[in-house]
């Protein structure tokens, strides 16, 4: 779920005149940008002048890799240097796939000395290694080029949570109305399907807007499969002796909020940029994020309150008795009330058990 920067050293912070730490490439210049543009040392700090000797082209360039397919944005702060030509200095960025294969290029021709920032969505098909390219333009005899900074790709993976579906798992965020996922019940058609972006700025106005982490093995062994992000009222199954005892239910359902008293479950405020995705089936159901079992979108007050004017108008259409008294949208598995939800968290950890303890697919 989380946005993840995959450059390092992108503000040229670890670096020595001629070299910067995690950065390759031919004739590397990094100083102070005061040295090139007069006044901007102390807010900008060091920078790469992409302008190689007579007869050298600078290039600087990083590699990384992706577990999986994402969108990527690419950012960086550019300028002239004074004394250099506009519309001449210059540099091209590329990014190149493990096969060499150019996946994304802009030639970047500063035309002031006075830095500007670049951004653009960048697509990554799939997993696989990758290069960041940065590779010098223009005239370089008269030793003056055009500057560089403040390198940053944010990959999002909020929407790159696997959803398993009868063909094997899928994004969430590639999910669409007619795609079929898997439940405990069997596949089902997703029949409506909607997500909100939640900023930096939205979590620091409303801290509430932060995800839970679950960690990888947190709830059972190999589940889930890896670290997933989910908002704090959505709930996650239980599977427990423990359960069985208090409620006469192996399977109940929980918020994960309520989990996070447990090892490797906790709120998560760190990471921003990312997509909260609601997948509504005809029936409420378990279905299995990143292996582990949690629930589709319950048709409840609570949810359709959180929702805009305009998407609870569609799910009218979609379910036309919503707003009726014969609607009703029964829960998959039980859902404890609030205190009791508390007390089985609490004997799970008193008694060193696995939220999934009893769980079989």
């Amino acid at each position: 779920m989380p946005a993840t920067q995959v450059i390092l050293n992108g503000d040229f912070s670890n670096s020595a005149n001629r070299s910067a730490a995690n950065w390759t490439g031919t004739d590397i210049e990094t100083r102070n940008s005061n040295v090139y543009i007069s006044g901007t040392g102390t807010a900008q700090g060091r920078v790469v002048e992409m302008n190689g000797g007579t007869g050298q082209t600078s290039v600087i360039q990083q590699n990384f890799t992706l577990t999986e397919g994402h969108t990527g944005d690419l950012s960086f702060d550019f300028a002239l240097r004074s004394g250099a030509t506009a519309n001449v200095d210059g540099f091209r960025v590329d990014i190149l796939d493990s096969t060499g294969t150019v996946i994304y290029t802009s030639d970047i021709f500063p035309t002031q000395a006075v830095y500007q920032t670049f951004s653009a969505d960048v697509n990554f098909a799939g997993a696989g290694d990758y290069t960041l390219r940065f590779t010098e333009l223009g005239d370089n005899a008269d030793g003056r080029g055009a500057l560089l900074d403040n390198v940053s790709l944010i990959v999002c993976f909020a929407c790159a949570t696997a959803i398993e579906t009868p063909d094997g798992p899928k994004a969430a965020g590639d999910l669409a109305v007619g795609d079929v996922v898997s439940t405990q019940n069997g596949p089902k058609p997703v029949r409506w399907i909607a997500r909100r972006r939640v900023t930096a700025q939205d979590i620091h106005d409303n801290p509430l807007f932060a995800p839970v982490c679950i960690r990888q093995d947190a709830l059972a062994p190999g589940l889930p499969k890896k670290d997933l992000w989910v908002s704090r009222q959505h709930r996650v199954l239980v599977s427990s002796k423990i359960a069985q005892r208090m409620f006469g239910e192996v399977d109940v359902l929980l918020p994960a909020i309520r989990l996070t008293e447990l090892n490797g479950i906790y709120v998560d405020p760190t990471y921003a940029d990312f997509d909260y995705i609601h997948i509504l089936l005809d029936d409420h159901e378990v279905l299995f994020a990143e292996g582990a079992p949690a629930e589709s979108m319950l048709l409840g007050q609570r949810a359709l309150s959180s929702l805009t004017e305009a998407a609870r108008d569609e799910i009218a259409l979609i379910f036309p008795d919503l707003d009726t008294a014969e609607f009703s949208c029964d829960p998959a598995r039980v859902i404890p009330e609030r205190k009791l939800q508390k007390q089985l968290v609490s004997r799970l950890k008193k008694n060193d058990k696995q939220v999934l303890e009893c769980f079989a697919r």
